[in-house]
């Protein structure tokens, strides 16, 4: 049979749709089926009407989620792997005597990381952040006597989760806790998946309706709001947009802050441009069929 959609190419599929206000199951073409698909999403999505705009001053924001008040395993996991080497270290410290002056901690590369769990020279880490598990990392690495340091731009706090490991000494120690930070992320990504597809989809669909309506948009808000997108596209779950469209743009925004030295005028003026360019660059992705089944 024909498409009853556009009664030209033969019907593949089934979808329901809303006709005359009661939902009725159509035959259509995989063509008919993904547009309406599109069309759905997008109207779901939508938070103005027409050509109005979202009250001035308003903004959201995308947020982890805590898991409850017992710490979560990451930290016994990370200091246990690499409790003999702390003991080590301690014992040569107490030998050597407390030293008065804090130590000039220096960057551990990370570029040999797998690309997936790094954005240029830094750990990517939005799946630890989103399950809530980011604080207890902190604490763990501070008693490890190392810092993950975030990157803050535009007044956002570690935009887009990404960091360097700083220690002092051998390098050791951070190398085989990099290896147990990445091992933690990507349990945290298929957590994310798996277990707690609800707060995935969350940060997903935030992103993109921010993305498709925002009226002003800073550097550093930018990347933090394709932080999460970049899960999704390795995860193949958009329509509309690659990863490597989403990974030219994380490279290209530039978290530096140097836009704090303008006028609030032409600060708008810029925020205001780049928020348009978004809102045209987004306007058709969608989450697909397979984030439908996860999210929807």
């Amino acid at each position: 049979m024909k498409c009853e959609l556009c009664q030209q190419k033969d019907a593949e599929t089934a979808i329901q749709l809303e006709k005359d206000g009661e939902e009725q199951e159509l035959y259509v073409c995989r063509e008919c089926a993904n547009r309406e698909r599109v069309r759905r999403q997008k109207k779901s999505q939508r938070t103005r009407k027409g050509a109005g705009e979202m009250p001035p001053g308003v903004s959201i924001s995308v947020s982890g989620v805590s898991s409850g008040d017992e710490p979560p395993p990451i930290v016994a996991a990370i200091m246990n792997a690499v409790s003999g080497l702390v003991e080590g270290l301690e014992q040569a410290a107490e030998e050597a005597g407390k030293a008065k002056k804090k130590p000039e901690l220096a960057d551990f590369p990370c570029e040999r990381a797998e690309a997936a769990y790094r954005i240029g020279d830094r750990l990517h880490l939005e799946g630890l952040h989103l399950i809530g598990e980011l604080e207890p990392v902190h604490r763990a690495m501070k008693a490890l006597r190392l810092e993950l340091v975030g990157v803050d731009a535009d007044g956002v706090r570690n935009a887009g989760h990404v960091y360097r490991l700083r220690y002092s000494g051998s390098a050791e120690l951070p190398k085989r806790v990099v290896e147990d930070i990445l091992r933690e992320e990507r349990n945290a990504r298929v957590r994310l998946f798996e277990e707690m597809p609800r707060v995935f989809g969350d940060s997903l669909c935030r992103s993109l309706a921010i993305l498709k309506n925002c009226r002003l948009l800073s550097p550093g808000e930018l990347f933090d709001l394709l932080s999460p997108l970049r899960l999704a596209a390795i995860e193949k779950m958009l329509d509309g947009i690659t990863l490597g469209e989403i990974e030219k743009m994380l490279a290209s925004i530039d978290l530096s802050s140097k836009e704090d030295g303008e006028s609030q005028q032409e600060r708008d003026r810029i925020d205001a441009e780049r928020a348009d360019e978004m809102n045209r660059r987004f306007e058709d992705v969608v989450l697909n069929e397979r984030a439908e089944e996860k999210f929807l």
